[in-house]
C-alpha cells in the first residue's frame, strides 16, 4: 500500500525516549530505532544493522552511539559506523539512514520522506496538548487495522450514536443530527450542532448538578496525513460555547501507519473541567481506555479482518450522508499520494 511520505507522522510520546534506552518501532513498514542523545536531542535511525540486518534496538546505547547487540558495530547519531571492533576500518556500506525527528507538543514527529522536512507542516492546532490550563489524559493504543479505517472513525462521528450509546450519546441525539462539512486549506472540517439534548453519562457527570438539557457543538478537523482534532462543547440551553455552566474538551487522535494493516494510535483528551481531582483523572483515564479498547478498536479490527487486503473504497461501499467528511479527506489524501508517486498514478 502506498502512503504519503513527505509529511510528518507522530513516532511516539516524548517521554518514551530516555537516554540509555533504545526504542524500536515500525513506521510505514520501515523498522526504526529511536534514542535520545546526552544533550536531549531525539534521534531516529533505520533499525537494520547493515552487517547481518539484525535489529539495532536490541543492542545498547553508549553515550551518543548505538552498539549492535549481534557483532558490536557502533553507529553515531548521523547513521555512520564509527567503530568496527573486528577491524580498523568500517566497510563503506556500514551506515544506516537517519530520519528527521523533532520534539513538539510533548510528541516526537518523524519525516519518513526524501524531501525537505518542513517543520511548518506540523499543525499548530495540536498545541492544546501542552496547555497548562487544561487537564490531560494520554494514551498509546495499537490497532490491528489500516490507519484509514481509524481515520474514518473520527471523521464520521455518527458511529457514536450506536457504538457508544449510553456512555457518549443519548437517544435524542439520533433524532437531530445535522452536519456541516467543508475542506479549507487542506483541512477537512465536520461540525454538528444539536440543541436541547439530554447529556450522556460521561458529560452529565461534568456539568452542574440539575442540568437536564444542553446545547452541543461537536467538531472534527482532519489534518493530513491522518490526524484529527475532535472537540466537544456542552453549554446551557441558549448560551454561547464556553460560557459559564458549560464544559468542553479537545482531543487529539494521531494515527501513524505501522504496516498496511496495523496502526499506532496516539491519543490525548484535554478538558476544562475537574482539573484538580486525581480521582476523577483516574476515572476518566479508565473510561476512555474502556471505550477505545472495548468498543472502537474491536469493531475496526473486525472490519479489517473482513476487508482483508482490499481497499475499502475499491469495494464500492454504500455511502451515507454522514460519510461526506471521511470521503473528502480520503480523496484529498489520495490526490497527494498520487502527486508524490506519479509513476504509480499513471
Amino acid at each position: 500500500m502506498t502512503m504519503l511520505k513527505n509529511t510528518w507522522y507522530v513516532a511516539g510520546w516524548a517521554d518514551e525516549l530516555v537516554h540509555g534506552k533504545l526504542l524500536g518501532r515500525t513506521i510505514l513498514n520501515e523498522p526504526l530505532v529511536m534514542f535520545r542523545k546526552t544533550d536531549g536531542t531525539p534521534v531516529a535511525l533505520s533499525d537494520l544493522c547493515p552487517h547481518r540486518f539484525a535489529p539495532l534496538h536490541l543492542g545498547k546505547q553508549i553515550g551518543d552511539v548505538i552498539q549492535c547487540g549481534y557483532h558490536g558495530l557502533e553507529f553515531g547519531a548521523d547513521g555512520r559506523c564509527v567503530r568496527n571492533p573486528h577491524g580498523k576500518v568500517a566497510p563503506s556500506a556500514a551506515k544506516v539512514r537517519r530520519y528527521p525527528l523533532i520534539e513538539r507538543y510533548d510528541l516526537l514527529w518523524i519525516w519518513p520522506g526524501e524531501g525537505e522536512a518542513d517543520e511548518s507542516l506540523i499543525p499548530d492546532e495540536f498545541a492544546f496538548i501542552v496547555n497548562k490550563k487544561l487537564a490531560h489524559n494520554r494514551l498509546y493504543l495499537h490497532a490491528d487495522a489500516n490507519y484509514l479505517l481509524l481515520l474514518d472513525n473520527l471523521m464520521d462521528v455518527s458511529h457514536a450514536l450506536y457504538l457508544h450509546a449510553g456512555s457518549l450519546t443519548t437517544e435524542d441525539m439520533r433524532e437531530d443530527y445535522k452536519q456541516e462539512v467543508d475542506i479549507i486549506d487542506g483541512v477537512t472540517s465536520l461540525v454538528i450542532h444539536q440543541e436541547g439534548m439530554t447529556p450522556p453519562p460521561f458529560w452529565a457527570a461534568a456539568l452542574p448538578k440539575g442540568t437536564k438539557t444542553t446545547d452541543v457543538r461537536e467538531t472534527s478537523r482532519g489534518h493530513i496525513p491522518a490526524m484529527v482534532m475532535h472537540e466537544m462543547v456542552y453549554t446551557q440551553p441558549g448560551k454561547p460555547p464556553y460560557s459559564e455552566g458549560g464544559v468542553s474538551s479537545r482531543s487529539a487522535h494521531l494515527y501513524t501507519p505501522e504496516t498496511d494493516k496495523t496502526t499506532h494510535y496516539f491519543y490525548c483528551l484535554s478538558r476544562d473541567f475537574h482539573l484538580d481531582s486525581p480521582e476523577i483523572q483516574e476515572r476518566i483515564q479508565a473510561e476512555v481506555r474502556r471505550i477505545f479498547t472495548g468498543e472502537d478498536i474491536p469493531m475496526i479490527e473486525a472490519q479489517q479482518r473482513l476487508i482483508g487486503d482490499r481497499d475499502l473504497m475499491s469495494m464500492r461501499p454504500a455511502l451515507l450522508p454522514t460519510d461526506k467528511a471521511s470521503v473528502l479527506m480520503r480523496r484529498h489524501l489520495a490526490n497527494l499520494i498520487a502527486k508524490e508517486n506519479p509513476s504509480r498514478a499513471a
